[in-house]
C-alpha cells in the first residue's frame, strides 16, 4: 500500500504546477490582449529587446530624414527665389541696353540724355538691390556660402552732368 504522505506531497506538487500553469497563461493573455488592443507587437522595451532597439532606430532614421527634407525644401525654395530674381536681373539688363541704344541717338538733347542718363542710374540700383536679395533666412542669396555680409556694392559717386 501506497504511504499516504507521499501521495499529499504528489498532490501539492501537482496543484502548484497547475496553479503556476494557470498564472503564466493569464499573463500570456493579458499581454496578447494588451497587443490587440494597442495594434503594437511590443508595448515595453522589455516585451522584445532587440524589436524595441530595431524600433528606436528606425524612429531616429525617420527623425533625420525629415529633417533632411525640410533642409531640402528649404533650397529648393533658395533656388526657385534666384532664379526668379536672376530672371528680374535680365529684364534689368535688358531695359538697361535699350537706353545705352537709345542715347546713342544723335537727335537727343542733353537733357533727355539726362533723364536717360537717371533711368540707367535707377535701372543700375534695382540691379544692385536684386543682386543683393536675401532668402527666407535672412542670407544673401548670391553671396557666398554662409556669409551675412552684402555681397555687392555699387559705386558710392554721382552721376555725370550733360
Amino acid at each position: 500500500m501506497a504511504n499516504p504522505s507521499f501521495a499529499r506531497l504528489g498532490s501539492a506538487n501537482t496543484y502548484d504546477t497547475a496553479r503556476n500553469n494557470l498564472m503564466a497563461r493569464q499573463t500570456q493573455l493579458v499581454n496578447t490582449q494588451q497587443q490587440l488592443t494597442s495594434g503594437k507587437r511590443v508595448n515595453t522595451a522589455s516585451d522584445d529587446p532587440t524589436a524595441a532597439a530595431q524600433a528606436e532606430r528606425a524612429l531616429t532614421r525617420i527623425s533625420r530624414i525629415n529633417t533632411d527634407q525640410r533642409a531640402l525644401d528649404a533650397q529648393r525654395n533658395a533656388i526657385t527665389q534666384a532664379e526668379s530674381t536672376l530672371g528680374d536681373v535680365s529684364d534689368a539688363l535688358q531695359n538697361f541696353r535699350e537706353l545705352v541704344v537709345n542715347a546713342g541717338s544723335g537727335a537727343l538733347s542733353g537733357a533727355e540724355r539726362k533723364i536717360i542718363a537717371g533711368q540707367l542710374q535707377g535701372l543700375r540700383d534695382e540691379i544692385f538691390a536684386l543682386s543683393n536679395r536675401k532668402d527666407t533666412n535672412g542670407q544673401p542669396l548670391f553671396g557666398a556660402l554662409a556669409s551675412a555680409l552684402t555681397p555687392f556694392i555699387g559705386p558710392q559717386g554721382t552721376a555725370p552732368d550733360y
